[in-house]
């Protein structure tokens, strides 16, 4: 049972207050500081206008996600101490997995939100369910765009996006287009250290036509930039670049580079609907502050558990959700939710920043999100262990 039930008699009428406890293992980031209280207020914030008024919040900081004991021993604490019915947990596929035991032992249904950024090794577990921003997915359908209109493509990323699998998402569309490579260039992460001139030598020696970018938080800023000065040998040619690299909060903030910048993305602020429009505006009101992606994923997962509370964690693969980015569904094999995905440029602004708007929606069919899912490299190969945009 996901509730504990109060009970109030009247005269007339025997009347069950439900009252839900939610634990949710918030992170950490250094790039992202108002990640864990946006993922939090998109989540109270919609619970409250679906009606959902009677719940009770515990929460423990997992800091940057990396360390399975301290996850571990934080999601024992919420069930010990504050006996939560269920788990919210912001965590990529490489560190939620590590607590698909202790869903088993606790009998607790776990949510998963996370950026999408890395592939699943585990088979599904009946209570844990995944809500994404399907980056993996946004990168595969960007190297086969990239692929499909040039025919000679540098892959470029951060030290920091390397470290992730959606470069690899990236290489394996990028080959099965039928495109070239002509090379691979991985930034360092210092902001004094930072260059593209070793990017120019490949375009420029290369005669590469395309350059397919994978850059998050920071290191995107630099990118960026140093594009903006950069030759117009460089800067001539399209860039395709990775989901979070057109993360809005950040473009608001960097000079427009004047190139042609490609990108899918999850959701964008512009997109057209009374749910987007709602959901903006909400945040706006509720908080003094623009949506983002991490609000998002709150007010999507506030929908989910309305669900779960309702009819149990094994209904989620039997109904849709109408969010700001579309409809969202949980496929039954994967239980990783999927929905449309976004392709967009990157333009000018009024401001003569970036801006980021949306030429026209992707369907993202469930025979899609599986080929996505089960797609993984094969051999041994390095990866990070701190949850996405948690640095």
């Amino acid at each position: 049972m996901c509730s504990h039930f109060l009970f109030c008699f009247t005269q007339h009428y025997n009347i069950v207050i439900m009252s839900t406890r939610i634990g949710f293992l918030l992170p950490r980031s250094i790039e992202y500081p108002s990640i864990g209280f946006d993922l939090f207020d998109g989540l109270k914030i919609h619970l409250r206008k679906l009606g959902l008024n009677d719940i009770s919040f515990y929460t423990e900081n997992i800091g940057f996600g990396e360390d399975p004991e301290a996850n571990h021993a934080a999601a024992e604490k919420l069930v010990l101490n504050h006996d939560v019915d269920i788990i919210i947990a912001y965590s990529t596929s490489l560190n939620a997995e590590q607590l698909y035991s202790f869903a088993s032992s606790s009998g607790k249904p776990i949510l998963f939100l996370d950026a999408g950024m890395e592939h699943f090794e585990a088979q599904s577990h009946p209570l844990c369910y995944h809500l994404t921003l399907q980056g993996t997915q946004a990168c595969s359908i960007l190297g086969k765009i990239a692929g499909d209109n040039t025919n000679r493509i540098a892959l470029a990323a951060s030290f920091l996006d390397g470290g992730y699998r959606g470069s690899w998402f990236l290489h394996e569309a990028i080959a099965k287009s039928g495109a070239e490579l002509t090379g691979q260039y991985v930034s360092g992460y210092k902001p004094e250290e930072f260059s593209l001139a070793s990017l120019e030598n490949i375009v420029v020696q290369n005669n590469t036509n395309a350059v397919v970018a994978s850059f998050t938080s920071y290191l995107a800023a630099l990118f960026l930039n140093h594009l903006k000065t950069s030759p117009e040998q460089l800067k001539s040619i399209p860039f395709y670049c990775s989901p979070f690299l057109a993360e809005e909060t950040l473009l608001d903030t960097i000079s427009y580079p004047h190139a042609s910048l490609h990108v899918v993305a999850p959701w964008a602020r512009s997109i057209e609907s009374s749910e987007n429009q709602i959901f903006c505006d909400t945040i706006k009101k509720e908080k003094n502050k623009t949506a983002n992606i991490f609000h998002l994923l709150g007010w999507e997962a506030a929908m989910v558990i309305k669900q779960i509370i309702t009819n149990g964690v094994s209904s989620l693969s039997a109904v849709s959700f109408t969010t700001p980015r579309g409809i969202v569904r949980f496929d039954s094999q994967t239980h990783n939710a999927y929905a449309p995905l976004y392709e967009g440029r990157i333009v000018c602004g009024e401001d003569n920043n970036c801006k980021l708007v949306l030429v026209s929606p992707i369907e993202v069919t469930d025979e899609m999100h599986r080929v996505n899912h089960f797609s993984k490299p094969i051999g041994e190969y390095t990866r990070w262990r701190n949850n996405f945009f948690c640095i």
